[in-house]
């Protein structure tokens, strides 16, 4: 008889921290689904960030001169090149 009330105590003993945090969790959502979560929303955030950029861009009127990135490369005067 003891043996059997020794071993439903150590049963009980053994089982009341599991059941307690089971009964906390049950209302938590699990950690890899908040980080889904989280990395869905910062590329919602990136995209839209993009997408403002982009218009900004687009309203920006296009540069009146044309860019040359070898005007200081070649010679003052053209002439000189066509001998």
């Amino acid at each position: 008889m003891r043996y059997i009330f020794a071993v439903a105590a150590t049963m009980a003993i053994l089982t009341g921290p599991a059941y307690s945090q089971l009964s906390m969790n049950n209302s938590a959502k699990d950690p890899l689904a908040l980080k889904y979560e989280r990395e869905e929303q910062a590329r919602k955030d990136n995209e839209a960030e993009y997408n403002a950029q982009m218009k900004r861009l687009k309203a920006q009127a296009p540069a009146a001169a044309k860019n040359d990135p070898w005007s200081g490369v070649r010679p003052a005067n053209d002439a000189s090149a066509k001998r």
